[in-house]
């Protein structure tokens, strides 16, 4: 009967365990790929920026306008 018990507190432990790990790395995979939306997010702002750096603000101003007609 111990021995019974003894398996059944054991085998409880391992499933409470993995239950534990599988979410400790759905976390950190959660986390990466809330990272890689924000890097590629910084990178298209990066590349807005950089091609409208240039041009004067009543341009910009022009663009934004244009943009926000389009929606």
């Amino acid at each position: 009967m111990w021995e019974t018990l003894l398996k059944a507190v054991l085998t409880a432990g391992a499933v409470w365990c993995i239950a534990a790990l599988s979410a400790k790395l759905a976390r950190k995979s959660a986390a990466l790929e809330q990272a890689e939306r924000e890097e590629k997010e910084r990178e298209q702002v990066d590349n807005v920026l950089d091609s409208v750096g240039h041009l004067p603000a009543d341009d910009v101003r022009q663009r934004l306008q244009d943009c926000t007609r389009k929606k």
